[in-house]
C-alpha cells in the first residue's frame, strides 16, 4: 500500500494544505520528504516531496517555473510552498507550469511549521514501510502454502498477525490477462482500493502475484460458503469492469476456486482457480468461471480421450451430425431443456423461441436418439455426454 499525495492530504496535520495546481498528479507516490533550503535540486530522488518557504526562488520567475519543470522530470511527488513568509501567494507561472506537468503544487498556511509537516510525513511513511514489510512476509508464507512447499505449524501464528484466520473459510480468485501488443501490468491492488468500501466491508483480501494476479478472500466474521462465493463473483465482475475500462486492449480471464477450509488446502484451491480459467474458457462464453461450475468437465478431462469419445458417440452422435448438416440447434435445445429440469416454458424463454418450437425439437431429438426424454435415468447421461462433447469439439 503506497502513500500518494492524495492520501497524504487526508492526514490530520495536512487538513489546511491546499492543492493549487497539478491536480491530475495527485496519484503520485511519496517515497520521501525533504525541506528545500538550497537552489540545487540535483539530489532530488524519484518520489520525493519537497517542502519549502520559497526563499531560494522568491525573486526569480524563471527559477520558479524551471523548478516545477525539473521536479516533474525527476519524478518528484510534488512541491509544497509555505506562503506569507517570502511569497504572499504562489506565483501564477508556477501554477500554470504545475498544471502542464501534472505536478502537485501545494500551498502550506503560514501558521503551519514545516517541521510539523515533515514529522507527519515521516511518521506516515514509516508506518507504510512497516505495512509493506508485513505484506512481503505474508506473501512469502502464502507463496509457500499455494505451492504446497511446507506444512509448518509456525505459519498459523504468523498468518494471524497478517489478519488471516486459519479457522475460517476462504476462496481464491485468479486473474490472468492477454494483451494485444506488449506486456502489461494489472494494477489489481490499486483497483481494489477503488471499490466502494461497502463492497468489501465484511471481507479481508490479500493480493499476490503468482501465475497471474491472485486474490485470497476471507470473511471477517461467520460468513457462509455461499456468501463467500457470491462475494468473489461480485468482486470479479467489478474488477473486470474497472480494469478493462482503464486498459481497453487487455482481455481478462478469471477463475474462482471452491470455498476452502484449512490452510493446507490452499494449493488445492489454487489449482482449482487455474483449472476454472483453463477449462472455463472452453465450455462457457464468459471471462469469469468458478471451479464448481466446471468440476464435471474437469473429471471428464481426466478420462482417456478414446473412452470418452466412444461414450459420446454412442449417446448423442446423431444430434451432432444433424446439427452439422442442417445448421440446427438440437444439441443446444437438449442442453437447455435438461438444465431447465424438463420445463418446456423455461427452456423456450432461455432459447428465445416459442414453446412449440421447443416441443418440435424435443420430438426430433427423441426420434434421432430413439429415447424417451421422460425417462429419469437418461438426464445425467445426456448432460454428461453434452459436456464431454464440448470438450472434444474444442480439441
Amino acid at each position: 500500500m503506497y502513500l500518494t499525495v492524495e492520501k497524504a492530504l487526508k492526514l490530520p496535520a495536512l487538513n489546511q494544505v491546499e492543492v493549487i495546481g497539478g491536480k491530475q498528479g495527485l496519484a503520485r507516490v511519496i517515497n520521501s520528504v525533504s525541506i528545500m533550503d538550497h537552489p540545487d535540486i540535483s539530489w532530488i530522488k524519484r518520489g520525493e516531496l519537497l517542502l519549502t518557504t520559497g526563499y531560494v526562488f522568491k525573486d526569480d520567475l524563471d527559477a520558479q517555473i524551471n523548478l516545477v519543470r525539473e521536479l516533474s522530470k525527476r519524478g518528484s511527488a510534488g512541491l509544497a510552498i509555505k506562503i506569507k513568509r517570502f511569497l504572499s501567494t504562489i506565483p501564477p507561472g508556477m501554477v500554470e507550469e504545475a498544471n502542464k506537468c501534472n505536478l502537485p503544487l501545494l500551498e502550506i498556511p503560514y501558521e503551519t511549521p514545516l517541521s510539523d509537516l515533515l514529522f507527519s510525513f515521516t511518521h506516515e511513511l514509516v508506518n507504510k514501510e512497516k505495512v509493506k514489510n508485513n505484506e512481503k512476509a505474508s506473501i512469502e508464507i502464502f507463496h509457500s502454502l499455494l505451492k504446497g512447499e511446507s506444512r509448518s505449524s509456525s505459519f498459523i501464528p504468523k498468518l494471524r498477525e497478517f489478519g488471516f484466520n486459519p479457522e475460517r473459510p476462504y476462496i481464491l480468485l485468479l486473474i490472468n490477462e492477454t494483451k494485444e501488443a506488449g506486456d502489461s501490468f494489472l494494477p489489481i491492488g490499486r483497483t481494489l482500493e477503488k471499490l466502494n468500501h461497502s463492497e468489501i466491508v465484511d471481507f479481508k483480501y490479500w493480493n499476490i502475484d503468482l501465475d497471474g494476479q491472485l486474490i485470497i478472500l476471507q470473511g471477517k466474521g461467520m460468513v457462509t460458503d455461499e456468501h463467500l462465493l457470491l462475494q468473489a463473483e461480485r468482486i470479479a465482475v467489478l474488477l473486470e469492469g474497472l480494469l478493462t475500462e482503464d486498459n481497453p486492449s487487455t482481455s481478462l480471464s478469471m477463475g474462482i476456486s471452491k470455498v476452502k477450509k484449512g490452510i493446507y488446502n490452499m494449493k488445492e484451491g489454487f489449482i482449482e482457480a487455474k483449472k476454472a480459467i483453463q477449462l472455463g474458457s472452453r465450455v462457457n462464453p464468459t471471462n469469469i468461471n468458478d471451479y464448481a461450475s466446471i468440476e464435471v468437465e474437469d473429471l471428464i478431462n481426466q478420462i482417456p480421450k478414446d473412452a470418452i469419445s466412444q461414450y459420446v458417440l454412442s449417446m448423442i452422435q446423431p444430434l451432432i451430425v444433424y446439427d452439422r448438416e442442417n445448421e440446427g440447434e438440437l444439441l443446444k435445445t437438449l442442453e437447455t431443456y435438461l438444465s431447465s429440469r424438463g420445463r418446456i416454458e423455461d427452456a423456450a424463454r432461455a432459447l428465445f423461441v416459442h414453446r412449440n418450437t421447443v416441443k418440435f425439437r424435443l420430438s426430433k431429438i427423441e426420434e434421432l436418439l430413439r429415447i424417451d426424454l421422460k425417462s429419469r435415468d437418461l438426464a445425467f447421461k445426456l448432460q454428461f455426454s453434452i459436456k464431454a462433447a464440448k470438450l472434444l469439439l474444442d480439441d
